[in-house]
Order: C-alpha cells, then structure tokens, then sequence
C-alpha cells in the first residue's frame, strides 16, 4: 500500500506541474476566470491587429495634415505663412490631447475605455 501511495502521490504532483506549466504564470484569467491556458490565450492577432489600427491612424493624420494646408490656402484663402500657423495649432493641439488621454488613462477611466473614447473622437 505504502507503494500505491507515493505512486499516487507522484502521480498528483505530475498532473499539477502539467497543468502549472499550460497555464500563464503572471496570474492572468480566461473570461470565465480560471487560469489563462498558453495555448488558447494570447496570439499575433491581437498585435497585428494594433500595429495596422497604428498605421492607419497614422496615415490618416498626415494625410490630414497636408490636405489642410491646401484647404486653407485654396478654399479659404489664407496664405502659405498663416496656413501653416494654423496647421500648427492643429498639430499642437493633437499632441496635447495625448496628454490629456494619458492623465485620464492613468487617473479616472483606464486604458480601454480611454482608447475606445478617443478613437471615437478621432473618427469623428
């Protein structure tokens, strides 16, 4: 019996290292909240899918900003000097709503509902 017992005892320990090594090791949970398992958990999807929303995003605000200084300059009749002041303002202002978005991230809403609430304002 003495024997059954520490095979059952090896057994148990073995079945536990299995399971500690498919699961995450920084506490993180499934959404039913039980320990996230390596192999279901996690992938490039999630990466790629941020590094193309990046680019775009990108892509659209230089994009903006070139077709704002034609804009002012054709459509409102600004000239070069007082287009590019006003695209600088623009820039500017850009930029310091970063910062807003971080203050608010890091103090009042968290970072998902930080950046879905930009990302809605940037399309809009």
């Amino acid at each position: 019996m003495g024997c059954l017992n520490i095979v059952q005892k090896i057994r148990v320990e073995e079945k536990t290292m299995k399971q500690q090594e498919e699961c995450t090791f920084d506490g993180s949970v499934d959404k039913h909240g039980h320990p996230a398992v390596r192999n279901r958990t996690g992938s490039w999807f999630a990466g790629i899918l941020i590094l193309v929303n990046q680019g775009l995003a990108t892509l659209a605000f230089f994009g903006v900003g070139v077709n704002l200084v034609l804009f002012l300059t054709r459509v409102m009749g600004q000239d070069n000097a007082e287009a590019a002041n006003s695209v600088s303002k623009w820039t500017g202002t850009v930029y310091i709503f970063s910062l807003l978005g971080a203050f608010l991230s890091d103090s009042y809403w968290g970072r998902y509902k930080t950046c879905a609430i930009f990302q809605a304002i940037f399309v809009v």
